[in-house]
This record gives structure tokens, C-alpha cells and sequence, in this order.
């Protein structure tokens, strides 16, 4: 399984999803007592907190987190070690059929590599999100900041669109004919 798993990118990698995940439980244990009884929830466009809710709701932020961390976890997991990765390709019935066994194995990797990148982009999302509900909840600052949850966003959004883009790319590209 871990030479499967090696071949999309080293296992090593998990560690800095994991560390975020970390992060992210540390700083909602270790601030949640000094916490305000209300903390912001949701924001406008300008950044600024317009609803707030109990402060138990700051353990939604490490419970998504393992939740994302786990759903994306399995399915790299499931993805490398599959012996048939068409199955798991979402792409046109017709275009599966007309993979080749070397195209198959290369969107196996590809995929792989960008749910990895899309593991790591949701997670810090995930650690910006707390931290600066914590910041607002304890006064430190006044909003979240637009400039960062901007390019955490896009980036998160660039990853998928090449995500799609290259599976595309790969699904179309003609066969070799070796024979």
C-alpha cells in the first residue's frame, strides 16, 4: 500500500496536513476559557463579523477540519490503492472506456497530488477562519482580513479548476499505438 501511496507524492507530505490539524485543535483548546461567550460566525464582503454564536461553536472548526482531513485521506488512500482507478474517475462513461491503462494510472497520480494540495488549502482556510474568529471574539482585531481569505479562496479554486483541466487534458490525449 505505501509504495502505491509513494507513488503519487512521499507519505512524509501528510505530516503538514496533519501539523494544521494540530494547529487547529490546539488554538481552540487553548483559547477557548478565555473566550467571550459570543464569538463572530459569519462575515460580510468588507470582512466584518455579522452573526455571532456561543462559543462551542469554535469546535466546529477542528471538527471539520478532521472531518475534511479524513474524507480526503480516505479517498487518496482508496484512489492509490485501487487496482481499477477508472472506477473511482469521474469523468464521461465514454471517455473511461477509452482510457488507456497508462492514462488511468496517470490521473491516479495526478488526482492524488491535487487533492493533496487541496487537503493543505482547506486546512489552512480551516486555521485562518479560527484564528481570526478568535482575534475578533478577543478584540484584537476588527475583521477577518479580506486580503488572505481572498487568496486562500482562489488558490483553493485554482487547484480545482486545474484539477478538472488536467483530467480533461489527460482523458482526451490520444492513445500511443505501440504495436
Amino acid at each position: 500500500m505505501w509504495q502505491k501511496l509513494s507513488k503519487c507524492y512521499p507519505p512524509t507530505f501528510e505530516l503538514l496536513p496533519l501539523l494544521l490539524l494540530v494547529v487547529i485543535l490546539y488554538i481552540t483548546l487553548s483559547n477557548y476559557s478565555a473566550l467571550p461567550e459570543r464569538i463572530p460566525i459569519d462575515y460580510n464582503s468588507q470582512g466584518i463579523p455579522e452573526d455571532w454564536a456561543s462559543k462551542n461553536m469554535l469546535f466546529l472548526y477542528p471538527g471539520l477540519s478532521a472531518f475534511i482531513y479524513i474524507l480526503l485521506t480516505t479517498i487518496h488512500i482508496w484512489l492509490a490503492v485501487t487496482s481499477n482507478p477508472k472506477s473511482l474517475i469521474n469523468l464521461p462513461q465514454k471517455w473511461k472506456e477509452s482510457l488507456s491503462d497508462s492514462q488511468a494510472e496517470k490521473l491516479r497520480v495526478i488526482l492524488n497530488r491535487y487533492l493533496f494540495l487541496l487537503k493543505v488549502l482547506l486546512q489552512s482556510l480551516m486555521l485562518y477562519l479560527l484564528y481570526v474568529s478568535v482575534e475578533i471574539a478577543l478584540e484584537k482585531i476588527s475583521n477577518i482580513g479580506v486580503a488572505p481569505f481572498t487568496i486562500l479562496i482562489l488558490a483553493i479554486l485554482v487547484v480545482v479548476g486545474l484539477m478538472v483541466w488536467r483530467a480533461f487534458k489527460i482523458a482526451r490525449m490520444p492513445k500511443l499505438d505501440i504495436n
